[in-house]
Parts: C-alpha cells; structure tokens; sequence
C-alpha cells in the first residue's frame, strides 16, 4: 500500500529584521520558530514579532532574564499547546511589561521567579492584552510586594485572561491573587479559570482568584486551593478586595493555619454584587461569604459536611449551570477541569514510550525529531541533527486526493512528508527516518508532488536498530534546501520532502496508474493504493511529538 501525507507551510525566506538564531520572519505568516531556552530569550530583540514553540522546552540551569524590562512586548507569542519546564526568571516573570499584546496555549511546569513589585508567571503588568490557556505551577515570590498573581500581576484597560489555572505557589503582600494580583479597569476580565495552588498572604486584601478586585468581571471561575495565611486575616477564598462583578463561580478554598476574619468568597467587599456564587461552607470554615461588607447573591453548601461532593463530577449543581461543559469545562471525579489541558499531554501511542529515536530525552523536548502515524497506526520517525539549527514541522490532513503510482517499485511503507526549517537558505541537512520494523532490501523514493512522479535518493544508506526490543529498519540521506528532493525547488530555509520505502525494480506492479497530479497545496491527504484500486480516506489521524 502506498499513502502520502504533505504539508502547507510559508515559502519565504529565512532573513529576519535581527540576527534571529532560528526560522521566521516575525509575521503571524512566517512566525520566529522557539525551540530552546536561548531563543525565547531573542524575544528580547523584537518585542512586536510573532513567535511560536514548536517544541517542549527544557530551561534547566538556564539564567533567564525576564522579557520587556524597558519597552512593553506588543507582539504574539502563541506556544501551540507546549511546556516550558523549570523556567528559573530573576524577577518579575516571563514579560514584566506587554500592551497589546497576545499569549497563548503555553503551559509553565516548575521554575519560580521572585519580585519587588509586579510579578506573575507570565506577565508583571499587563495592558491591553489577551491571556489565554495559560497554566502555570511556577513559584511566584513577591514577598512583601503588592499586586502579585500567580498568572500576571497587574492588568489594565482590555486586558483578559480566559481558560487558564494556576497550581504552584504564589506570595505577596496587600493585593495579591492566585490568578491576578489586582484588575484595574471596567474592560479587564477573567474567566473560565481556576487554582489549586496555594496563595500565601504576607498582607491583607489578598485572593485565590484575585487580589484587588478594583474594577471588571470575573466569572466561571473556581478555587480548590490552599490560603496558608499563618496569622494574617482579610483574606477572601476568590477575592481580595471587591468592588466589581462576580458570577457563576465556587470557593472550596482551604484556610490552613489561623483564619479568623475571613471570607470564603470575598475578604473586603466594598461595592462588589455577586450573581450565582456558591461556597462550601464545611471546606472554608469561615464565618461567611465575606469578612467585611455585605454580601448578596451567595449560597453555602455542605454545610456540616452533608454533601462533600457537591462540587463534584458534576455539570448541573449551581453554579455549573451557566457552565460550558460541551467546548470548554470537564467534569472530574474531583472538580471540573479544563478541556484544553490535556492538549499539553503528549501522545501515549508514540514508540518507544515517547522516545521513538531512542537517545534518552522525550522527543517533545526536541524539534529535530518528529513522529508520523498513519490511519493504520504504523509510524515512521524523522531525525535532523540538533547542530543543524534546523527543525522539523508538519501538517494535518484535511481533505482526499489521489496519488500517481510509482511503476515498476512496490510500496513498503506510507509516504512521509515533512518539512525542515532552517536558518539559512540553502544548508544541507541529514535526514534518518527511523520505520516501524525491519523491511526487506529497501530502497528510499521521492515523490514529488508537482509533477506526480517519483525517483530514487541517490546515496541514501540503510541500517537496522533495535529500539524498544523491535527491530527497525533506518535509512539516512542528505537534503538540499532548493535541490532535486525540495518539493518546492526554492533555496529558502524550508525543505519539503515526502518519500517512502519501495521494493528493488521488477518487483510485481499494481498494475494502477493515475493520471491526476497534485499540486503541493492540495496533497496533504493520505490516499491508499492497493492492487488495481484506489481507497481514500478523510480525516487523517497523524500524531507526532511536536505540534509545530
């Protein structure tokens, strides 16, 4: 059988307005490719440019200096569903200052950073800017600063944060939250959130959810985290200090140590209204929904601890009827969860238990390695040296094409199409493509997508490895940005390459030819060629280490 996957990327060139030390151009088109701890650093050169992860990335003993100390980071930077693991920032978190500004789909596992002022895991101060599926379980020390959060320390004027939870340690002074330190403006808003981390207040008028509620909405939101407060009071199990909008959320915050003069929802509420607003009275053990002021629009459950899991796996119970459980929310055995969380997770079904080439580091944490697996659950692994400075990328299929026959060579293995990114056009890259097994006297074909014919890869060489206790046959070969083998004939950073594994000549044909060529644009479809018919299939499942 014979099936072919391609993808559609940018064909433009690799040049930059600065010496970026990868792929991109810094448009939303051609975005700067992130593969290591030193290249989100080059954030720093560009503070308006598009950036993607294409990568997990591991910042271990790496000294970071936190992003836009000077100027305010206006620009994109999207981590397509990445983690950035043991990310240590000297002070103020990932971006001390953004204005309009969008971060998105990252997930920060471990690492801390510490403040004297403004301080959250992704962002300090943020103006204008749009947060969303941000996680973090970073350690956020403000120690006796104001206006500390566990996602962003300070936001003002359109800002948001939207589908994103907090699981690590957050301290700070008066004004502090395990989401946001404090909301300033009627247009900031947080939603779809939630902690289980814990908040540890070295002030009053501190929150799970928010500090300083000052101004905004916040809404669908919840907290199961924990308020080690020692002795200080005026801490709300959501919020702080509020004078601003609160619905359809729940507190099951737990207030560790001494908690007199606490609120369960809210420490201080100065204006604040509340619509569909629940608290488990037994959890909180506080004398009410709020400390000081007066608080409507809430209801305590399990009381005396008559219905424990009120909150749990559950979609109906109040305040979940206002919930989105079909697109956004999940229920639990405990309480609910994100959806989008599990997009970080990677793929259980790749070889050898996430390391398909074998080299002892998950491939996830590497952009010069990527899996491909077919509709029939066969993968094919594709390796470049990390020296390159290149890295590998691919698409997903969406709509079904046929593919000509290659005549007189019998299919062994599926088409595999990917593409490499370089940063300077014109490189030559080695390529190892590890296959599932052992296949008899192979031989590597291109095809080429343009003309719908194939050729032979001269020089490729073939080996076997034993990974995982099976046999697999590897072929390696040279690519050439711009030669032959480059689907797209361009010496410019990307090299497009499908192939697959044939039979020697005078192997039996299939006897099938098609006439139809296919434009690169249109080929990325898998289609299966058997003996004298054609089977196509929708929907391509295709999972690989990356989602770059």
């Amino acid at each position: 059988m014979l099936s072919a996957i391609v993808v559609i990327l940018s064909m433009l060139a690799p040049s930059s307005v600065f010496a970026y030390s990868g792929y991109g151009l810094g448009t939303q088109q051609n975005p700067y490719r992130i593969s290591s701890c030193a290249q989100l650093q080059e954030i720093n050169n560009n503070l308006s440019g598009y950036y993607i992860l294409v990568s997990n990335i591991d910042c271990t003993d790496y000294n970071f200096v936190h992003l836009a100390a000077s100027s305010s980071f206006s620009g994109t930077l999207d981590g397509q569903n990445h983690t950035i693991k043991n990310l240590v920032i000297d002070s103020s978190g990932l971006f001390y200052s953004t204005t309009g500004a969008t971060i998105k789909n990252i997930n920060i596992s471990g690492g801390s950073t510490s403040s004297s002022g403004d301080g959250g895991s992704f962002v300090a101060i943020a103006t204008d800017t749009i947060m969303t599926n941000l996680h973090s379980s970073m350690s956020v020390n403000g120690g006796i600063s104001a206006y500390v959060g566990g996602i962003v320390g300070s936001m003002s004027g359109t800002s948001s944060v939207d589908a994103s939870s907090f699981s690590g340690y957050v301290s700070g002074s008066a004004y502090s939250g395990g989401i946001v330190g404090a909301m300033w403006d009627s247009t900031t808003s947080v939603t779809n959130s939630f902690t289980t981390g814990t908040l540890h207040p070295n002030g009053a008028y501190n929150g799970l959810i928010v500090g300083g509620f000052f101004a905004g909405t916040i809404s669908r939101v919840y907290t199961s985290g924990t308020i080690d407060n020692g002795a200080t009071t005026n801490i709300g199990g959501i919020i702080g200090d509020s004078q601003a909008s609160l619905s359809n959320s729940f507190s099951a915050a737990n207030f560790s140590g001494t908690h007199s003069g606490n609120g369960a929802v809210t420490a201080y509420n100065v204006s604040g209204n509340y619509t569909n607003v629940f608290y488990d009275k037994y959890i909180t053990n506080t004398f009410g929904m709020c400390n000081i002021g007066s608080c409507t629009g809430g209801t305590a459950v399990n009381v005396g601890n008559t219905t424990p899991t009120y909150f749990m796996n559950n979609s109906t119970n109040g305040p979940f009827n206002a919930w989105d459980f079909n697109n956004v929310w999940q229920t639990t055995a405990s309480y609910p969860t994100l959806r989008n969380i599990a997009l970080f997770n990677d793929p259980t079904s790749i070889p050898n238990d996430g390391d398909a080439n074998n080299d002892g580091t998950p491939d996830s944490y590497q952009a010069n390695v990527l899996s491909v697996q077919d509709s029939k659950g066969v993968w094919s692994t594709v390796t470049i040296p990390s020296s390159s400075g290149c890295s590998l990328g691919d698409g997903l299929s969406t709509s079904a094409i046929s593919i000509s026959s290659d005549k007189g060579y019998s299919a062994q293995t599926n088409l595999t199409g990917f593409y490499v990114y370089c940063p300077t056009s014109g490189m030559t890259v080695t390529i190892t493509i590890i296959y599932d097994k052992q296949y008899p006297s192979p031989l590597l074909r291109y095809y080429n997508p343009n003309t719908g014919a194939y050729s032979m890869i001269n020089g490729a060489t073939y080996t076997t490895k034993t990974i995982g206790g099976i046999v697999k046959t590897t072929a390696t070969y040279d690519l050439r940005d711009g030669d032959y083998l480059d689907s797209d004939g361009l010496a410019n950073g990307i090299i497009k390459d499908p192939v697959l594994l044939a039979l020697a000549p005078n192997a039996p044909v299939t006897g099938f030819s098609i006439s139809q060529k296919s434009s690169l644009g249109n080929i990325n479809d898998l289609v299966l060629i058997g003996s004298g018919i054609v089977l196509t299939v929708f929907g391509v499942r295709r999972l690989y280490k990356n989602r770059a």
